[in-house]
């Protein structure tokens, strides 16, 4: 994403004063970012595991256990708690698994903890670095030793004990993919679908031809 644009807005009044106070307050963190020299959109962050993989991995691990290795994991923060010297938040990927992660003053630093209490929001998807254990009540974690930010969200994520109306929904697909399990579901489904119908095809020597899918109205190969 431009920073130009970013310059623009944040250099116009009357744009900031028409947004909704969540809104304008996410913009102007993500201008204090870029004033720091932070990338609110890096080309790339850590990664070495899927949240999944290390579901799979660790299932069954015991209560208030270190496991000694180190991933880099990526997630949107759904859930933040920051409370002094230790930090949780809940990372949620793509399919929809869950974990938890923790930050302590001890181990990220007082800069590093600081700055995810003051520039980090529900929405965002960041990057974590750090040693994989269980918690005292068993939560399987990710115990930070650094962070960085992925993408800075604009937009905050709908209130869970307000669900979306349809209308939203049909009008928001992005948003509706990222609260919503079962159209994330619908979502994977249809390519899978659709994959079993090309093999199928191109066995019995079936010509594909591209027709017009994404469009407002139903046409088509979509009709």
């Amino acid at each position: 994403m431009s920073t130009d644009n970013t310059a623009g807005s944040a250099s116009n009044p009357s744009v900031e004063e028409d947004l909704p106070e969540q809104l304008r307050i996410r913009r102007e963190k993500r201008a204090a970012l870029i004033v720091r020299d932070i990338e609110p959109y890096p080309v790339s962050v850590p990664r070495t595991k899927s949240l999944g993989e290390i579901r799979e991995k660790y299932v069954g691990l015991e209560i208030d256990v270190a496991t000694g290795d180190t991933e880099s994991l990526t997630g949107r923060i759904i859930f933040k708690r920051d409370t002094g010297k230790l930090c949780f938040a809940t990372l949620r990927e793509g399919d929809g698994t869950e974990l938890q992660a923790m930050l302590s003053l001890d181990k990220v630093g007082q800069v590093a903890l600081d700055s995810w209490k003051s520039d980090i929001d529900l929405g965002d998807i960041v990057s974590i670095t750090g040693e994989i254990i269980t918690s005292k009540r068993g939560e399987l974690s990710i115990l930070a030793n650094s962070w960085a930010l992925a993408s800075k969200s604009l937009r905050p994520l709908p209130n869970d004990h307000k669900p979306m109306s349809e209308e939203t929904r049909v009008r928001m697909r992005y948003v509706d993919l990222i609260v919503r399990p079962e159209a994330r579901a619908n979502a994977r489904l249809r390519p899978t679908v659709m994959k079993s119908l090309r093999d199928t095809f191109e066995k019995e020597e079936f010509i594909e031809v591209e027709t017009p899918m994404l469009q407002v109205m139903h046409g088509g190969a979509a009709a």
